[in-house]
């Protein structure tokens, strides 16, 4: 083994300066560079897509949503118990971070000569406002436990923009049920989220307000909103709180569904499973070119080295150590290139997570610019798995190797 790495470095002592060969590895380097800095980019954009919308989505309803089976979990007319007797079972669940009531209520917001559809969305002093406090632009949130701020609320951006709103207004709501009820109340603030068809027409307000206006019980909600610290075990979770709804409830209470977030809004992460189809599309193209770039290199390096090989072979060389030799220079050559790449997209990263020089139209794409999150288990395995395919890609030229005949390639000058 150390015989042959000498002969190897001895091959190639002289580098890209003394012969086209070294011209070559230098191509096949930067080959394998340019795939790495695609791939990485490729997953770290997807993720970064993945875990924004998810918050976002998460952030307006909750990741699991239990509410009145068969309903829409945006509704007005069939409330739930808010005070469910297993529901400390189900906040005790590993990985459950909070649950929070909800009621929700249709009206038309009036400023002024114009008007627009809302839905009303009921909160207590209890609602985790970090998801609205990320995406705060404009004055503050509403705090539910002063009594003076029960009319106080919080709107989107594309919603003031509409109807002219500006922090500090008051405007009226009107209520079609059986009668029209009219209310005042007052913009305490203004968030930007960038999901439009979820956001343009969502009140968040004093949960007390909503359930008066829909005729409730106190206690009755339109639904619970689960939080949880990740999104990788939704689906275990809802099946563990669909088994505690199974073993607990009793005849008192009204029967509970359980919706996750990915079905509640399926437009938005069918168009997720989309991305990260594309995404392995791209993996499997850069291997592809990145390998087949190594094999031209290591082939026309081969043809260069031809004399050497029947010398070798002459001396009682096998071929397989003969070819061992030439893939440890090809190695060489994907291991410099491998780190390149890594380097060269980490830094890009850093700064579009930093400056956001790359931006996008929310309206298309959610977000205003191009996410990235680096996932460093997917780096560290994306690395090993590009350096075994390559390398195995790299076992091709053997063919030329083993056909090489000593008497005709040492003719050759």
């Amino acid at each position: 083994m150390n015989t042959n790495l000498f002969i190897a470095k001895t091959l190639w002592s002289g580098g890209a300066k003394k012969h086209p060969g070294g011209r070559n590895s230098f191509i096949a380097g930067i080959s394998v560079a340019v795939s790495m800095i695609v791939m990485i980019v490729a997953i770290a954009v997807s993720d970064g897509f993945k875990t924004e919308i998810r918050e976002k989505a998460a952030g307006f309803s909750g990741t699991i949503i239990l509410s009145a089976p068969g309903i829409e979990v945006v509704n007005s007319k069939y409330p739930v118990d808010g005070n469910l007797s297993y529901r400390d079972k189900i906040s005790s669940l590993e990985g459950v971070t909070g649950v929070q009531n909800y009621a929700y209520s249709s009206g038309i917001m009036k400023f002024g000569d114009e008007i627009q559809g809302i839905v009303l969305k009921g909160v207590d002093e209890t609602y985790n406002w970090d998801f609205f406090k990320k995406s705060l632009r404009e004055g503050r949130i509403p705090d539910y436990a002063d009594s003076l701020s029960g009319k106080s609320i919080l709107i989107s951006s594309r919603l003031s923009s509409m109807l002219g709103i500006e922090c500090g207004e008051k405007v009226q709501v009107y209520f079609v049920g059986e009668s029209v009820k009219a209310r005042a109340y007052m913009v305490a603030g203004i968030y930007d989220a960038q999901l439009e068809e979820i956001d343009k027409a969502l009140v968040v307000a004093n949960i007390d307000e909503v359930t008066r206006l829909n005729g409730w019980m106190p206690g009755e909600v339109s639904g619970i909103e689960i939080m949880t610290e990740d999104f990788g075990n939704t689906r275990e979770l809802a099946a563990q709180i669909e088994t505690i709804i199974e073993e607990n409830q009793n005849d008192e209470e009204s029967d509970i569904a359980v919706t996750t977030v990915e079905e509640l809004y399926p437009h938005l992460f069918d168009w997720l499973t989309l991305l990260d189809f594309n995404v392995l599309i791209v993996l499997i193209l850069m291997v592809i070119v990145a390998g087949f770039n190594m094999i031209s290199g290591l082939l026309i390096i081969l043809f260069e080295k031809i004399s050497m090989i029947g010398l070798l072979k002459s001396l009682g060389m096998r071929d397989a150590s003969i070819h061992r030799i030439f893939l440890y220079r090809a190695m060489m050559i994907v291991l410099r290139g491998i780190a390149a790449g890594n380097i060269i997209a980490l830094i890009l990263l850093t700064l579009q997570h930093q400056y956001g020089f790359i931006t996008l139209d929310p309206a298309n794409y959610f977000v205003t610019q191009v996410p990235v999150h680096i996932d460093w288990l997917k780096l560290a395995i994306l690395n090993i798995a590009s350096a075994v395919m390559i390398t195995l890609i790299l076992y091709i030229p053997s063919v030329f190797i083993a056909g090489v005949e000593p008497d005709k390639s040492l003719r050759v000058q």
